[in-house]
């Protein structure tokens, strides 16, 4: 093998833009069979070069690169198909529609070998297995079964699909135009996390390629539902106490609250997550907080495989707060000490992926450690307008000799506004509404950042830090435990780093703790990995980074504000390709340091305005003015609308400076009593709710008053009542 250096990754059409449609789903089903039809637009090819050789791309929008290492990397697509109330799939058949040759002496390029983003790892180009000298078709086949998940007792079959076909010996090159699922579906026990409400209908309507099923489930109810709560806090009796404000401030903004003990839970994992399934069915509960250290609360430790460019296989064991919340069936079906592995769901099955809550963690071990995490997260939730909020920082280091993957601002940049590289699409940061700020050693060429210059950048006010480089237990964006100790800022971050194991929380106090409890500074939450993160030399698409695009694409292309659900949204996207390389490991890895309910503060709608103020009286045909204000928590400019209460309403407002008073003038013709509110939205769309009304009292042009008229308006003048009501002329 060539030595370090001498692989060079030239992309000769670096970015090809896709006029190619997604992949789009039509659906039909009956009592017992489902069909599903997935149509394709013609793929686009793009040639680069890796290393030494030439090589041809196949991207198809929607799709992921998918294969073992030294295979053809062609796209596949998943295919995610709610199955019938109370079904099973029996039989699954993909039928092809038209298929289209593309042409021949293709060179596609091979799957490349995971590697840690650990320093030191020697490159090594993808290089081509035995397949490329066969004369058959590859992959042969149009699907895979990845298996059969629940989402809060909706039973989801996903599937792998595979629109392209390549006879490697020969370069030619052909794909489907359609692939249509057929899926006989036979009698089964109904899934016992069926609970039936309204909001599980809406979101598995989000996640299925055919929401017409959702029809077959039982109608809406709450009967096993005694007490309704949002959250649920799992911590001990000497910690509890200290979670109470965190609670109340929660109760006292819509996100209903309760607190558990493991006197109340159980201490072992087999416990709490049996307990956390009972209060998802009487509770109705969304969310979980874990409150404690993993010698507090104790962490599932799961074992997983994975392949990189040093050890194959490759084996390790991790806490995985994941386990918290998928909540259907074992995880450990042979009984042996390998929690979590592919046929450790029930009845030997994959084990469950699909998460009925979301969950976070609160590393703390004592008072101070609550205190610090609880007044952080509250001060971001509650924080005023501040031009913080609109800070994004985002860190690329020097990876090592690698080609594009050599540079952790080549993944970075995917992230902003969105990408289509790779094979998939993301929506990314928008720079139109955040200030962006790179800081990459690409850009600084060998003068690179330093951990002061991170440290400055902390101190100043950074509402998001995206960091794409090496880490370890005590290691993280080049600084270490005691620079966390050293900082000083007030306006705490959020956090996403794809290094490695700086979220290792079983390892003594990691990264993510001290960043997020073991001082008043720092960040109120962060995503970590609990062991190796994972890229692949001479290219972007490495397995971590698909979290990292697809956790910014639930925020800004799905509208999921809820970290604990953006989280999870970024792994079941990625659950269609779940045996390629490095997925599963990731998928298990990433856990959430912070307080899974809260939203990120990127764009809220204004606050409710107050009830306008201004005259409660007018005469009739008299204009009269009102005012209204209110703020948005991220300072953007606001628009607001008057609704006069009698049918009619201004044109939007504005735009206006948050906190900065509006005025409209209105006038009425006819006698009676007018109920005038407001409402906003800020310059990005997101609409308040309407105001309080204020009552406003317009008599009809007259010369003199009757009698009974006139002691109407002295019980109002004096009491606010009327003797009886004025009628409407």
């Amino acid at each position: 093998m060539p030595g370090k250096g001498k692989f060079i990754a030239l992309v000769i059409v670096a970015v090809m833009l896709f006029t190619s449609l997604p992949s789009l789903a039509s659906e039909n089903h009956s009592s017992d069979s489902i069909s599903v039809n997935y149509s394709f637009e013609e793929p686009s090819i793009t040639r680069i070069i890796m290393g030494n050789e030439i090589y041809d791309t196949v991207t198809l929008d929607g799709a992921a690169y998918y294969g073992s290492p030294g295979e053809p990397g062609l796209p596949v697509r998943g295919a995610y198909i709610l199955l019938p109330y109370g079904t099973e799939a029996s039989d699954i058949k993909v039928v092809p529609g038209e298929k289209v040759y593309l042409g021949s002496n293709y060179h596609i390029a091979p799957i490349g070998k995971a590697i840690p983003l650990v320093e030191g790892v020697q490159p090594m180009a993808p290089s081509k297995g035995p397949i490329y000298n066969s004369d058959r078709e590859f992959p042969g086949k149009t699907f895979d079964v990845v298996g059969t998940y629940a989402f809060r007792g909706y039973n989801i079959l996903v599937l792998r699909l595979y629109p392209v076909q390549y006879i490697p010996a020969e370069g030619k090159l052909f794909y489907y135009k359609s692939l249509t699922v057929h899926v006989a579906a036979s009698g089964s026990q109904p899934n016992p996390l069926f609970r039936g409400l309204e909001r599980d209908k809406q979101e598995v309507a989000k996640k299925v390629d055919n929401p017409s099923v959702i029809s077959t489930y039982k109608p809406s109810y709450t009967g096993g539902i005694t007490d309704s709560y949002d959250l649920l806090i799992i911590t001990t009796n000497s910690l509890k106490n200290y979670f109470e404000p965190l609670k109340e401030y929660h109760d006292s903004h819509g996100v209903k609250t309760v607190i558990a003990t493991l006197d109340e839970t159980g201490d072992t994992p087999e416990d709490i997550r049996d307990y956390i399934r009972n209060a998802y069915l009487s509770m109705g509960i969304e969310y979980v907080l874990i409150g404690g250290d993993d010698d507090v609360v104790p962490a599932k430790m799961l074992w997983v495989y994975g392949l990189d460019e040093n050890t194959t296989p490759y084996q390790a064991f991790m806490p995985s707060d994941l386990y918290y919340g998928c909540l259907d069936g074992t995880y450990n079906y042979d009984g042996d000490d390998r929690w979590g592995e592919p046929t450790d769901g029930e009845g030997g099955h994959d084990v469950d992926l699909i998460a009925e809550v979301y969950v976070g963690r609160a590393c703390v071990g004592d008072k101070t450690e609550v205190n610090n995490f609880v007044d952080k997260t509250i001060e971001y939730m509650s924080a005023d307008a501040d031009p913080y909020l609109k800070k994004i920082l985002l860190a690329g280091e020097y990876l090592g000799d690698y080609g594009v993957a050599s540079w952790g601002g080549n993944y970075l940049d995917q992230i902003i506004d969105g990408s289509n590289l790779d094979g998939y699409t993301t929506v990314g940061i928008p720079s139109a509404k955040f200030n962006i700020e790179k800081m990459y050693d690409r850009d600084w060429q060998n003068n690179y950042w330093t951990k002061e210059d991170m440290m400055s950048r902390i101190e100043s006010g950074e509402h998001v830090i995206q960091h794409d480089g090496h880490s370890s237990y005590e290691y993280n964006m080049k600084m270490v435990t005691d620079d966390v100790e050293n900082l000083d800022n007030t306006k705490y971050c959020f956090i996403y780093s794809n290094g490695c194991m700086s979220g290792g929380f079983d390892h003594g106090d990691c990264m993510a703790e001290y960043f997020t409890v073991k001082t008043s500074h720092g960040a109120f939450a962060a995503i970590m990995n609990a062991r190796y993160g994972w890229f692949w030399s001479f290219s972007t698409d490495g397995d971590s980074q698909r979290f990292v695009r697809e956790f910014w694409d639930a925020v800004f292309g799905e509208s999921i504000h809820g970290i604990g659900a953006a989280n999870q949204d970024s792994k079941e996207d990625n659950l269609y390709i779940i045996n390629r390389s490095c997925i599963r490991w990731t998928y298990y890895e990433l856990n959430l340091f912070g307080d899974p309910s809260v939203e990120f503060r990127i764009n809220n709608a204004p606050d409710k305005p107050a009830a306008p103020s201004g005259p409660s009286q007018a005469k009739a045909g008299e204009e009269c003015t009102y005012t209204a204000v209110t703020t948005d928590i991220e300072g953007d400019k606001i628009y607001y609308m008057f609704d006069w209460g009698d049918g009619s309403m201004s044109e939007w407002l504005g735009p206006y400076d948050s906190g900065q008073e509006v005025s409209a003038s209105h006038s009425w013709e006819k006698r009676g009593y007018y109920n005038i509110k407001v409402k906003a939205k800020d310059v990005n769309g997101a609409e308040s709710d309407w105001s309080e009304p204020l009552r406003v009292r317009a008599p009809k042009a007259y010369d003199a008053l009757s009698l009974l008229e006139r002691i109407n308006e002295w019980l109002i003048s004096l009491f606010g009542i009327e003797l009886m009501p004025l009628p409407f002329k």
